[in-house]
């Protein structure tokens, strides 16, 4: 009797290319995905996967994107930060005038960047249809504001869904949905483990991307301040439910902020290295299920 496979796909910006890696290295080594189930990033590249199987043409869907004009109408290469060690009085100047600048905005809008920009980047990546047509059984996550729970999209339009799993709080403006006020699913489902295993799968991977270790703090400013405890607290959630995968893929990847989708290649070689790292144990978990339903059902 074969058991089902379903892999969670967490959030993490940039750092969720990772995801691609892993996918690669279970189709190379014909490990069945029977269910995907992603959160933000993770639900982009989920419901890319979900549509067309194929780690090679998710890949090359990439690097198509991330040369054309859609990619750059997103603006992310003004929102990465600059590593500058030695800043001088003028770009100190401007980083603080560019902070004030945010929170001005934040007074007055719900987000920095267009959601039609997002939703025409998403179109360009996600085949039109709906999430129950999928190739391989699909969901992603949300989380609604209003009641700070998590709302799970098992059908209808797989663009839309995905553009709502993916509005990261602040930078794209939450969707008012069936009385709902949804944003970013990373808010309350970082690594949706449980829905995976909600759709069926008998055994869960669960990809981890968040940060794997916080760099010390120099000089913060208030935004800095505000953005690691965000950080420290989607760190411990994600952690939580990580715990209950019977998998666990957490990619070694260097400190990268979530706008720096242009460093593609470096993150889908970390899913690779940790996923062929984790080759034994799930094959042992896989023939262990296989043995434990087999003598169950003698």
């Amino acid at each position: 009797m074969n058991k089902k496979i379903g892999l969670a796909l967490g959030g993490g910006g940039a750092r969720g290319l990772a995801h691609v890696g892993v996918l690669k290295v279970l189709e190379e080594e014909q490990i069945p995905v029977d269910y995907i189930a992603g959160t933000s990033m993770g639900a982009v590249i989920g419901a890319m996967y979900a549509q067309n199987p194929s780690a090679d043409v998710l890949i090359n869907r990439l690097k198509f994107f991330f040369s054309s004009q859609d990619y750059d109408s997103l603006g992310l290469k003004y929102i990465v930060p600059k590593n500058d060690q030695n800043p001088s009085f003028l770009s100190q100047l401007a980083q603080v005038v560019a902070e004030r600048i945010i929170v001005n905005i934040a007074q007055s809008r719900t987000g920095i960047i267009k959601t039609n920009r997002l939703s025409e980047a998403i179109s360009t990546l996600i085949n039109k249809g709906n999430i129950e047509d999928t190739r391989i059984p699909f969901v992603c996550a949300a989380t609604d504001l209003n009641s700070g729970q998590t709302v799970l999209f098992e059908e209808g339009d797989i663009r839309e869904a995905v553009t709502i799993s993916s509005s990261i709080p602040g930078f794209i403006s939450p969707r008012e949905w069936d009385g709902k006020l949804l944003t970013d699913g990373g808010v309350t489902a970082p690594v949706p483990v449980e829905e995976a295993r909600r759709m069926g799968a008998d055994i869960v991977i669960g990809v981890n991307v968040a940060l794997n270790h916080l760099q010390p703090m120099d000089a913060p400013h208030l935004l800095d301040i505000i953005s690691r405890a965000d950080q420290i607290k989607g760190k411990y959630l994600s952690k939580v439910q990580m715990s209950t995968a019977d998998v666990q893929i957490h990619p070694q990847i260097e400190e990268a902020h979530w706008s720096e989708l242009l460093r593609y290649r470096e993150f889908i070689e970390a899913g690779i290295r940790e996923t062929r790292e984790k080759l034994p144990q799930i094959r042992a978990i896989i023939a262990q299920k296989k043995s434990f339903f087999k003598n169950l059902f003698r």
